[in-house]
């Protein structure tokens, strides 16, 4: 799956994520932001073994901020729960649920083979 496809499949949840840098968004800039809104990017992974590449993919990660712990609260532009838009668009993930203290939100780590 391109960047273009998974910009395309993220641009349809309708929460915010910074289109110049959809992997960052500055402490400054958060602090300003109503929740949710998340951030994304990919990393290739590879399985290499005696110098032979055997598997190549990427993972994409998407951490989504909220002001509540409850991700099915979080509703996308069409009123889906977060996680099922998530599930629909990419199958699988694994979900990791955190709290920033400087910040005061939540966030979860969605990790996913793409």
């Amino acid at each position: 799956m391109t960047r273009d496809e998974i910009r395309e499949k993220i641009e349809g949840f309708g929460i915010y994520f910074d289109v110049d840098h959809p992997d960052h968004i500055s402490r400054e800039k958060i602090s300003t932001l109503a929740t949710p809104f998340m951030e994304w990017g990919t990393q290739r992974v590879t399985i290499r073994a005696d110098g032979v590449d055997y598997a190549e993919w990427q993972r994409l990660t998407v951490y989504l901020y909220s002001d509540t712990n409850e991700d099915t609260e979080v509703r996308t532009g069409d009123g889906r729960p977060f996680e099922t838009a998530l599930a629909e668009a990419f199958d699988r993930f694994v979900a990791r649920k955190n709290y920033d203290d400087e910040l005061g939100l939540y966030y979860t780590e969605y990790t996913m083979e793409v």
